[in-house]
């Protein structure tokens, strides 16, 4: 999924127990539902696997896209899957920090951002 606003780049397990979801770009209202399929269809409810959301090239985010970032870590709960959030730098960083997510930040060794120690 693609256009001049965001991207999001699915990057499937194929064979190793992690998945992971690149993040570029502004998220907002209008790209909630986006975001929203592309975390649940990557949750498959393979027990013991892992979701990373790499944040690093994000330069926004509101409340409708944590909204669906929440959403996509609850469902992982749920299914057993590991949901964590990487690379988060500048006011996203600060915003998910702020309203709470910071648990599920990843530390720089674990593919954080090496600036935000």
């Amino acid at each position: 999924m693609a256009d001049d606003y965001f991207t999001i780049a699915l990057e499937p397990a194929g064979g190793s127990a992690t998945s992971g979801v690149l993040l570029a770009g502004a998220f907002d209202i209008g790209t909630r539902e986006d975001l929203r399929k592309a975390l649940l269809d990557l949750i498959g409810g393979d027990p013991g696997s892992r979701i990373t959301v790499d944040l690093r090239r994000v330069t926004f985010i509101d409340s409708e896209a944590i909204n669906a970032l929440i959403e996509g870590f609850l469902t992982a709960e749920r299914a057993g899957v590991t949901f964590r959030l990487a690379g988060a730098r500048g006011i996203v960083d600060r915003v998910l920090r702020v309203v709470g997510l910071d648990h599920l930040l990843d530390p720089p060794e674990n593919g954080g951002d090496p600036e935000q120690v």
